[in-house]
């Protein structure tokens, strides 16, 4: 009997070793917020888009260290969601030494857009569904074995 208690353990030991790396996995979700974002169009004095260029956001609160970066998508817009009402600052610029700043009020209004969010909730992959219902069952078994130790002495 002891032989039997000791192969189980080992090989749900073993198991747990071999599936380290996804015992701290975790799965991912999104969800759609209600905030309001500030959408901008940047563009050469041309009309053409300033596409793919480096976008930088400043807030009211902090003029040197910038709030969010990115850049703009194929039609030269880039967006922000602001946190606080205020003069916000966003600057794109080029590798040519073309920049453009835009000064954005941002009004109590703006803000109201309100956290409304619909949560979709975690996703959780096969591997992740396994895992956790072997090591349920692993517990449940050695949870098991040891009252089961006990009642015999």
């Amino acid at each position: 009997m002891r032989g039997k208690i000791f192969v189980s353990l080992v090989f749900m030991a073993g198991l747990t070793l071999l599936l380290t790396d996804e015992i701290f996995a975790h799965g991912t979700g999104y969800r759609h917020s209600g905030f309001r974002a500030v959408a901008l169009e940047f563009m050469y004095s041309t009309g053409e888009a300033m596409s793919y260029r480096e976008a930088r956001v400043f807030s009211p609160s902090d003029e040197k260290f910038a709030y969010q970066s990115g850049r703009t998508d194929e039609a030269g817009r880039f967006a922000f969601v602001p946190d606080r009402a205020g003069m916000w600052r966003v600057i794109v610029r080029d590798e040519e030494g073309h920049q453009c700043t835009a000064e954005i009020e941002v009004t109590a209004e703006t803000l109201a857009g309100g956290s409304q969010s619909q949560d979709t909730g975690t996703i959780l992959h096969g591997r992740e569904l396994l895992l956790r219902g072997m090591l349920g069952i692993s517990l449940i078994f050695n949870i098991a074995l040891i009252i089961r130790r006990r009642h015999a002495h």
